[in-house]
Order: C-alpha cells, then structure tokens, then sequence
C-alpha cells in the first residue's frame, strides 16, 4: 500500500510531470501489462518505429511553423 504522504505528491504533481511519471511507470516491465495499447504496438515494434518517426517528423513540423 502506497503511503499516504507519497499519494499526496503525487497528486500534487502537474500534468506534464504526472503524464512523465506515467510514462516512467508504464516503461517498468513489470507494469508494461497494464499499458494501454489499442492499436497493438507494444507487440509490433515495426509499426511502432513508423509511428514513432511520422511523430516526430510532426513535430518537427510544429516547432519550425512556430518559429
């Protein structure tokens, strides 16, 4: 059981550092299973590389309109 001093940072945390947090969690392989994953790419790192490419070339994208 988490302690409640460790709840409460945690919902202390903003978005951006709980979404990292997360991500951090999620990553643990003994937490991977809970990951959602409605496309399948946890298990198709081919299509996951794609995927993982097509975004940042969209963000890239993003940043240089920015500017």
């Amino acid at each position: 059981m988490l302690s409640r001093e460790l709840q409460d940072e945690v919902l202390a945390l903003d978005e951006v550092d709980k979404l990292e947090l997360l991500r951090l969690l999620l990553s643990e392989p003994a937490m991977s299973k809970y990951a959602f994953d409605p496309m399948g790419l946890r298990g198709n790192y081919e299509i996951a590389s794609k995927l993982m490419e097509l975004m940042e070339e969209e963000k890239s994208k993003s940043v240089s309109s920015i500017e």
